[in-house]
């Protein structure tokens, strides 16, 4: 075996070891590498806390609370002064017994019991928001976890295409020293072989970065992210979030669908919507205005006692004629409601058809890595082996077997893809079985601080 041939399969040799156990273990490793190492759960902990919409949707609620009160609160009174029939000859007012200084009040009264109920309708809408809030949190999971899946994804796949790209720039540097000295049946073609591979995985290598650096600035707009880690992608050693895929529960109970957030804010919308027939029925009822006044006469001018006046009244609407405008508000107002039902059976086939498809796609994935964990690998790792073995004995040819190398390195690639994709479905699936952020959170793992718990358990924001 030429010297070329033995330095090649010792490459090989060590190449093949290390990615089978070393390596991977290097790539599975603690987070105490360069880098931030982020987890999932911190991420999506961070973009939680700092959230403007939560911050938003709090500031409404209390602005509908503060509102349910203004609603059930009694117009102001209105105040009315006045002279009454001054004699335009004299203005005087003591010549004619008719003058008079007239001071009254009024007071609107509420139509029935429109003010309680415009009370509940606006607290009753107070009430949609901490579901609301649950449901962005429980989105805020999803997006930024499917962020940090992506970066993960990149991140690896740079590892693995470096270490190949290692081994081949070994071995292309170990073919021109053969091919130079001639001291081995080294052709050009191995060295032409091998500076095309290397320039195929610069190119995926550029493929993954640009990846990376899109999945990076995307997370950013969630978690504001230091500047180191926003630049540190110039160092491929550079660990931008954990290096071990988080495991993921996903339980198979589809009653809790109905105990999504989005279906809670339904329901509550459906009694405002009930709440909003009973206000328009309180037009069929009278509205009340209580008036008194109190008119204050000057003597007679022969010096004649003249006695003040005092009134007292009340007046009212009568809706006789309801057949354009009660009548319609009250239909309009059921027609609403109906509508809001149906908005909630449509919401609850659209979570279920998206939690169906996303199981759906979950078993295809699992099959896909079965056959690639027990069928695929296993093949093309001993097809690299039978290669090796061949070409250590004059009988193989270099370029399949780098090709074979860079198979193994494709199929880890794969399998790696798989991997993420199904921790991607597992947390879309997650979302749709999930009330709160604390129970979609605590299926990918454990909460262990303070602030955590209080973003997640909504003391924070809910």
């Amino acid at each position: 075996m030429s010297a070329f041939k033995v330095t090649l399969v010792s490459l090989l040799l060590s190449s093949q070891l290390g990615l089978s156990s070393k390596a991977q273990e290097e790539i599975q490793s603690s987070d105490s590498e360069l880098g931030y190492s982020y987890t999932l759960e911190s991420t999506v902990i961070m973009a939680i806390e700092n959230d403007p919409w939560l911050k938003k949707s709090q500031y409404k609620e209390q602005s509908l609370l503060a509102q349910a009160e203004s609603q059930a609160t009694l117009p102001d009174p209105k105040v009315s002064v006045k002279f009454a029939n001054l004699p335009v000859d004299s203005f005087s007012f003591n010549q004619e017994g008719m003058t008079q200084l007239s001071l009254g009040v009024s007071q609107m009264l509420a139509r029935g019991d429109s003010l309680n109920i415009k009370r509940k309708i606006n607290q009753l809408e107070a009430k949609i928001e901490p579901n609301l809030r649950a449901n962005r949190k429980n989105q805020l999971i999803m997006t930024v976890g499917d962020l940090w899946l992506d970066i993960y994804k990149a991140q690896q796949s740079i590892q693995l295409i470096n270490q190949l790209d290692s081994l081949l720039e070994e071995l292309k540097e170990a073919a021109e020293i053969q091919y130079n000295t001639a001291l081995s049946s080294t052709g050009q073609e191995d060295i032409i072989r091998a500076q095309l591979e290397l320039a195929k995985l610069d190119d995926q290598l550029t493929v993954y970065q640009d990846k990376l650096h899109a999945s990076i600035n995307q997370l950013n707009q969630y978690v504001t992210l230091p500047q180191g880690y926003l630049f540190g992608a110039q160092n491929v050693d550079y660990h931008f979030v954990s290096q071990t895929l988080p495991s993921i529960q996903l339980p198979k109970n589809l009653t809790k669908l109905q105990r999504h957030p989005l279906v809670l804010a339904a329901d509550r919308n459906i009694h405002l919507s009930a709440k909003n027939v009973e206000l328009k029925k309180q037009g069929y009822k009278p509205q009340f205005t209580l008036n008194g006044s109190y008119a204050l006469r000057d003597d007679a001018p022969n010096g004649m006692k003249r006695t003040d006046f005092f009134s007292l009244g009340v007046t009212f609407d009568v809706p006789l004629f309801t057949e354009n405008k009660q009548d319609l508000d009250v239909k309009s107002a059921v027609y609403t409601k109906e509508a809001k039902r149906e908005e909630k059976a449509l919401l609850l086939r659209q979570l279920r058809s998206a939690y169906n498809t996303q199981l759906s796609r979950l078993g295809r994935l699992e099959q896909r890595k079965e056959l690639y964990q027990g069928t695929i690998a296993p093949q093309v790792s001993q097809q690299a082996t039978t290669l090796m073995t061949a070409y250590s004995n004059n009988k193989g040819d270099f370029a399949e077997l780098a090709r074979s190398r860079v198979e193994e390195i494709n199929v880890q690639l794969t399998i790696l893809d798989i991997d993420v994709e199904i921790a991607k479905s597992k947390l879309a699936a997650n979302y749709y079985l999930s009330e709160t952020s604390t129970e979609y959170l605590s299926r990918i793992g454990s909460i262990n601080n303070t602030s955590a718990r209080k973003a997640l358990s909504g003391e924070s924001h809910e």
